[in-house]
């Protein structure tokens, strides 16, 4: 029997599917958070696998995990230097779809402004109407977009971006084979590409060397009619310099859906950063639901289900971010 610990309310809600998809031979069984240290240690000290988006020292006993699955692309929650010593460590991806389609929405909203003309309008203004005068609103045709980071996120904005007639240029460590980009720059060179763009898409995994990738002189490359979108994780951006920028019109805008600070146990409602975004009119902020699509959660279901069966055969695992370290290929 192939034990699997669902660990946090991220994930317990899905343990009834996933033992069903599973089917014989396979345990599935829910940790909570909150649980004491010895609830704890009795769980993960029998389990094979644990689907979880954290783990950290302190544990317990993990001896027998051969398996940390992770639900997202992120991994920033996990401890790596924690892990058991025999487990793998493993994300999923099918995230693509969902998060590219919020980047051209954001991007067409930033454009045509159509939430707040039809609130305007629902009040009984026709502002915003040619007939009264109004200023015609821009086109995101014949912008330039930069994308910095080329995995499967970049490739799929790149994809839905391409037919509305932007111009691409993408930011990554090694240059891709990809026609629909016009321009490839090295993650030394983003002020040269920032410069150059009108909006610029964050789509890079937060790890050392990314953090605080976009700082003060990123930003400034950007400008004041450039418009940053931040779908990766909220620490590849320099807080403090974007708060500057933001606040001060150095940078035109952003849209933020990744953060600095997130709700806990103790603190539910916990602001997302220590600077009040929120009073800034030039940002469009949501609570990281970019890639929250009913087409993701399917698809990173069905790559948990698989990796949990090839924990079962002895198969290797899909989309491997850290082989246990005695693992042989």
């Amino acid at each position: 029997m192939i034990a699997i610990v669902a660990y946090g309310s991220p994930v317990a809600g899905r343990a009834s599917w996933l033992a069903d998809a599973l089917g014989d031979g396979f345990s599935v069984t829910t940790l909570d958070y909150a649980a004491d240290s010895a609830q704890k240690h009795l769980a993960l000290a029998n389990a094979d696998g644990v689907v979880t988006v954290r783990w950290h020292a302190g544990l317990g006993d993990a001896g027998n995990v051969r398996l940390v699955q992770v639900p997202g692309v992120g991994c920033d929650e996990i401890e790596v230097g924690a892990l058991p010593a025999n487990a793998t460590l493993c994300n999923v991806r099918g995230h693509g779809a969902g998060t590219a389609e919020y980047v051209v929405l954001q991007l067409l909203e930033w454009c045509h402004g159509l939430g707040a003309a039809e609130a305007d309008f629902r009040a009984g203004s026709w502002q915003r109407s040619s007939r009264f005068g109004a200023p015609p609103h821009r086109e995101l045709c014949g912008a330039t977009v930069g994308i910095i980071g080329y995995g499967e996120i970049g490739r799929a904005v790149a994809e839905r971006l391409s037919p509305f007639g932007v111009r691409l240029l993408a930011a990554n460590r090694s240059r891709i084979s990809d026609e629909t980009i016009s321009g490839w720059f090295g993650l030394d060179q983003l002020a040269e590409m920032l410069a150059a763009c009108d909006f610029a898409v964050l789509a890079i995994p937060l790890v050392e060397a990314t953090h605080s990738l976009i700082g003060e002189p990123e930003l400034n490359a950007l400008g004041a009619d450039g418009v940053l979108v931040n779908i990766a994780r909220g620490p590849v951006v320099d807080e403090t310099a974007l708060w500057n920028a933001l606040r001060n019109r150095g940078l035109g805008g952003a849209v933020l859906d990744v953060w600095y600070q997130y709700p806990d146990e103790e603190t539910p409602r916990r602001r997302p950063s220590r600077f009040p975004f929120q009073d800034l009119p030039n940002v469009r902020m949501t609570p990281h639901i970019a890639g929250w699509t009913d087409g993701t959660v399917a698809r990173r279901w069905l790559d948990i289900a698989e990796n949990c069966r090839r924990l079962a055969t002895g198969r290797p695992f899909l989309n491997v971010v850290r082989r246990a370290p005695g693992h042989v290929p």
